[in-house]
């Protein structure tokens, strides 16, 4: 598939003081407007998409959008509308909230909810909080947030309870910053930890006794603690399985609760890459983004499965070119990585081309081409990608 096959289903945008502006601009305006569930499909840790979602978060609240979901834990996602319920101290609050609980290990630090760990990622989502978004946590909770989850449950017990298993939440809060220290060291994996420690579980009992908000951080630290444990055991279909499954009975419990109209209602998702996809995924799964997929259609609407990927970023001070190099695996994305551009975004439409690509099989494409046009509709590809931003202070 050469440049003129793809010229005339190309857009090219600008991203600038928290606003959209070119052709690519207004073709995805014109997207918004015709679609319930746009579906962010993004790599995670970027700097660009998360300036990409501020910026789109006006454009789809003009449109009626209204619901934000996320790729966070539903205990996770009360932090987060916590947080940011004055928009203005969005970002210093998860900084305190990430300087607090953030755990180090040899390679990098880990913040306590993940995808929330940059100056950027706070930005989009104190925009969200401006324009009155309803956010919805439809994950497992993360293995570096048990402390934080440990805490809630502790300040939601009445003063003398408290009091009473000060002892108890000490010996788990210690348990668990040791097993951190031990999965860092190639010890025992911290999912096994919390699994087999009793002095874990005696306080996930204790506190949860005659308290429905603790019964629920404490299922949701098990349920969790389950899904990771599976990896362990190399059960990566059951892990990868049950946490699918997870997703959707938690999407399906937050649009009860939220009383979300599955006819007139929209929202929008942003989540990893593989989760977004229409049909059969990349992990052998019907992902969530099948199901939103299924969903709209069912009640005569549409949604836009957005995938993203990119050609130009920094990496450790260096700026790479994934087509400088014809034997790594980026070069494998070239039929559609040749349309990108260092200083513009860019949107391929895919849709127009499926029949030729899938029924009149014109082009011979890479595997990895073919599942993307079969499970998204747009490509798209930011500028430069440089490092975020860390919105969280390393402790000495």
């Amino acid at each position: 598939m050469a440049e003129a096959d793809l010229q005339k289903h190309t857009y090219y945008f600008d991203v600038a003081d928290n606003k959209m502006s070119g052709p690519g601009a207004d073709f995805l305006q014109n997207e918004i407007k015709q679609n319930q569930y746009i579906l962010l499909g993004e790599y995670h840790n970027s700097y660009q998409i998360s300036k990409f979602t501020r910026a789109m978060i006006p454009m789809l609240d003009g449109a009626g959008f209204k619901t934000f979901g996320l790729e966070v834990g539903p205990v996770s996602v009360e932090f987060l509308r916590k947080m940011s319920s004055d928009p203005a101290k969005t970002v210093g609050n998860l900084s305190a909230f990430n300087s607090k609980f953030y755990v180090p290990t040899k390679n990098r630090n880990y913040t306590p909810i993940p995808f929330f760990s940059n100056v950027e990622d706070a930005e989009f989502l104190a925009e969200a909080a401006q324009r009155k978004w309803n956010l919805i946590g439809l994950d497992q909770e993360f293995v570096f947030g048990y402390l934080p989850l440990l805490e809630q449950m502790q300040n939601n017990l009445k003063p003398k309870r408290r009091s009473e298993l000060a002892e108890a939440y000490n010996k788990a809060v210690r348990t668990i910053e040791t097993g951190y220290e031990n999965d860092d060291k190639g010890g025992k994996r911290i999912f096994e930890t919390i699994t087999d420690s009793a002095e874990v579980n005696k306080y996930l009992d204790m506190a949860s006794e005659n308290n429905p908000a603790n019964q629920r951080i404490a299922a949701a630290i098990r349920k969790t603690t389950d899904i990771y444990l599976k990896s362990v055991k190399r059960q990566y279909f059951a892990q990868n399985s049950d946490r699918i499954e997870y997703m959707k009975k938690n999407l399906a419990e937050s649009f009860a609760k939220a009383k979300f109209d599955l006819k007139r209602d929209k929202m929008l998702l942003k989540i990893g890459g593989v989760h977004s996809s229409r049909g059969f995924g990349p992990l052998s799964l019907f992902e969530i983004g099948n199901t939103l997929s299924e969903l709209a259609a069912y009640n005569g609407n549409r949604s836009l499965h957005i995938n993203f990927n990119s050609r130009f970023y920094m990496d450790n001070g260096k700026d790479v070119d994934e087509l400088a190099d014809p034997k790594g695996f980026g070069y494998r994305f070239k039929t559609l990585l040749q349309m990108s551009k260092r200083d513009k975004w860019t949107i391929i439409d895919l849709r127009p081309l499926r029949s030729e690509v899938f029924y009149a099989r014109k082009y011979d494409l890479d595997e990895v081409i073919l599942d993307i046009f079969k499970s998204h509709d747009i490509y798209i590809m930011p500028p430069l990608d440089i490092d975020p931003t860390q919105n969280f202070k390393i402790k000495n």
